[in-house]
């Protein structure tokens, strides 16, 4: 069922997803202790494993070593050059591209070429600005600040529960994607937030709209869920049989979470998949997606591949629903962003996660809407 008995307004203005006054608000207020979900544990193999990805804050390198994965501001201290241009690898130590100073596991510098002429500094004097890590069902997360309220903090102990459990199996990740999109990050998020559209934009791959009696909504101390029926295909049957067999257990409900202000996930029977969704500016946002399809036993061999096959079919069928929002979520864009509006919107009951998301930001900013503007608090 939803919460609302009624229909809520719609809290921010429209220049919210377009103005750069805004935005940098947002980077300000929002982004800066923000958690941001990057890779799969699993994806760090080797020690050494390195991956790297664009925030907010700037260019972020994570490195496992010594069975830890750190993570840093992928810049040079010496003339703050990118560290790394590569995307993944796996080294002993990161070295700059540009005059080869190299860094040991803790960020502080190892070599330095000509060391001498750096006089009177030390071989350790300078280093790579640290960031936070936090792992949490597998799942690892980056924050720039130091003492940010815990992604658990966010999810509430129920959800974090929820994919903590899934993380005592073994998994393998079987889809990454980084989607460059030309929409302000909030445009997408809310898409996200609502199953209202589905019977329009997504009927040909999703169907009708839901019933809303079999729809429930939940709000968590940093975020939302949505839990609703499952799909009842064929594949999506055996795919909750194969879990049965390998895990002892399977989810069978439709659940779609969010933790503030961007991380997206879904538990599914054979595996997780999440969304990050990463500002690139007022008008551009990038999501991070990664499906990881659980495996049981390691002597299950046959089983652990059934469950594989079965998973890279249903993330098929997730791309091709994806694909059909990137396709029309420009038109949304152009909406938002005409200097005439025929009013201020309106949130369904259906779309009410969107009203608690809007609510949440606009706190976070420090605005607050009125009947005839939206000003500072």
């Amino acid at each position: 069922m939803f919460i609302s008995d009624t229909h809520l307004p719609q809290l921010l203005p429209a220049k919210a997803y377009s103005d750069e006054g805004w935005y940098k608000q947002e980077c300000e207020k929002v982004f800066h202790d923000a958690w941001w979900a990057i890779a799969f544990s699993v994806e760090f193999q080797n020690d050494g494993d390195f991956l790297t990805v664009d925030l907010p804050c700037g260019p972020v390198v994570l490195w496992q070593r010594d069975g830890v994965i750190r993570a840093f501001l992928n810049v040079c201290a010496h003339r703050l050059s990118r560290l790394t241009s590569k995307t993944k690898g796996c080294c002993d130590t990161l070295v700059c591209e540009y005059h080869g100073w190299e860094y040991a596991a803790s960020g502080k510098t190892k070599r330095i070429p000509d060391a001498p002429s750096f006089r009177p500094l030390e071989k350790d004097g300078l280093g790579l600005r640290p960031l936070c890590v936090e792992v949490v069902g597998g799942i690892v997360f980056v924050s720039q600040i130091e003492g940010s309220p815990s992604i658990q903090s966010h999810l509430g102990q129920e959800e974090t529960n929820r994919l903590c459990r899934r993380d005592r199996h073994p998994g393998r990740v079987i889809y990454q994607a980084d989607l460059d999109i030309p929409v302000n990050w909030k445009v997408l998020v809310e898409n996200n937030l609502e199953s209202y559209h589905v019977g329009f934009v997504h009927r040909a791959t999703l169907g009708e709209i839901p019933d809303g009696d079999l729809c429930t909504h939940k709000i968590i101390p940093g975020g939302s869920m949505f839990f609703g029926p499952g799909s009842s295909d064929v594949v999506s049957a055996a795919g909750r049989q194969v879990a049965r067999q390998a895990h002892g257990e399977a989810e069978s409900r439709y659940i779609h979470g969010i933790a503030y202000p961007t991380f997206m996930w879904t538990p599914e029977a054979l595996g997780t998949s999440f969304q990050t969704v990463i500002p690139t500016g007022p008008k551009s946002c990038r999501i991070r997606w990664r499906i990881l399809a659980l495996q049981g036993e390691r002597k299950r061999h046959l089983l652990n591949l059934l469950a594989r096959c079965i998973a890279k079919v249903q993330a098929g069928f997730w791309r091709r629903v994806v694909n059909e929002d990137v396709e029309f979520l420009p038109s949304v864009q152009v909406g938002v962003e005409s200097l005439m509006q025929p009013s201020e919107g309106l949130v369904s009951r259906r779309e009410e996660r969107i009203f608690h998301f809007q609510k949440w930001l606009a706190n976070r900013i420090g605005y607050v809407k009125t009947n005839d503007f939206v000003g500072s608090a």
